[in-house]
């Protein structure tokens, strides 16, 4: 099943490289990685809020 999907996926990505010149894979690259970005960011303030959260009640 996995090498169905990856073979698919092989070809859609090759589809659009010859036919669009990439620029969906592109688009979807960057929305990939904004978003992972963004996820890793809201992660890096929530830990940090969680300290300050902690050293104010420790105190």
């Amino acid at each position: 099943m996995f090498r169905i999907l990856l073979v698919l996926a092989v070809l859609a990505i090759g589809y659009d490289a010859v036919v669009h010149q990439g620029v969906y894979t592109r688009n979807l690259w960057t929305n990939l990685v904004s978003f992972t970005n963004s996820a890793a960011e809201g992660a890096k303030q929530l830990v940090q809020n969680a300290r300050e959260e902690n050293r104010t009640q420790n105190n």
